[in-house]
């Protein structure tokens, strides 16, 4: 009986290439192991659609768990407010309605929003804020260990920077986010400390023009072995 592995990937941000490379050959995921994604996958690189078709695709032959990230929010709250769109054309949304057919010229134009078919949404609106194991809570950018409900405080488990770690919602288990891009030395660091709860992946990959960034990060979750990609696209 094949080997049942757990992954979980960082920050994709519309870099399929890169993607796909670290799925297929550097992981070589097959249908027993598990793939966690820690959102973000659109925007600002060149193929959020074909990001979002590949774990579509992917999620016929394996078991995926992706969390939404904001810029996934964002892009689903766009439909129905002008406002969170403004928000998200500030936030690279461009490159995904273009990467779906848009007119570089009518980016700016919320009506573009409708040119992406149904499905997408529907595909997005499945996605939970947050995925729990008995060893793991993954969620996008983190928890406010002062919420009365950090399970249920949205703003924080798609927007923080704080890297709280609240004990009476982890208990022995670690918290994986992403949202901040780190370098692969600070990620690594971390990850070799013992006494550690909380570990971003995001290596910014999208961000490749800057020093220590570039990289797409995932983590076996049974080994705690990091693998990392540079960007390819």
């Amino acid at each position: 009986m094949a080997e049942r592995r757990r992954f979980v990937i960082g920050d994709i941000h519309g870099c399929i290439q890169t993607f796909r490379y670290l799925v297929e050959e550097v992981l070589q995921l097959g249908p027993t192991d598990t793939l966690f994604l820690l959102g973000d996958t659109i925007d600002r690189g060149p193929g959020s659609k074909a990001v979002i078709d590949y774990i579509m695709e992917l999620s016929v032959s394996l078991p995926v768990r992706p969390v939404m990230g904001n810029h996934e929010f964002m892009m689903l709250r766009s439909l129905e407010d002008e406002d969170f769109f403004r928000r998200w054309i500030q936030n690279g949304c461009a490159e995904t309605l273009i990467s779906f057919g848009v007119d570089p010229s009518r980016v700016n134009d919320r009506d573009s929003v409708y040119q992406i078919p149904r499905a997408y949404f529907d595909f997005f609106r499945k996605w939970p804020l947050y995925e729990e194991t008995d060893d793991f809570l993954f969620v996008h950018a983190g928890l406010d260990a002062f919420s009365k409900d950090p399970l249920g405080d949205v703003q924080s488990l798609l927007w923080t920077r704080n890297e709280d770690a609240p004990q009476n919602i982890l208990k022995s288990r670690k918290l994986i986010h992403g949202h901040t891009p780190v370098a692969l030395s600070q990620i690594q660091e971390r990850l070799r400390d013992p006494v550690n709860k909380v570990l971003n992946l995001d290596g910014g990959c999208v961000y490749n023009k800057y020093p220590g960034l570039g990289i797409l990060v995932a983590l076996d979750l049974d080994q705690m072995k990091l693998h990392s990609v540079k960007n390819r696209d």
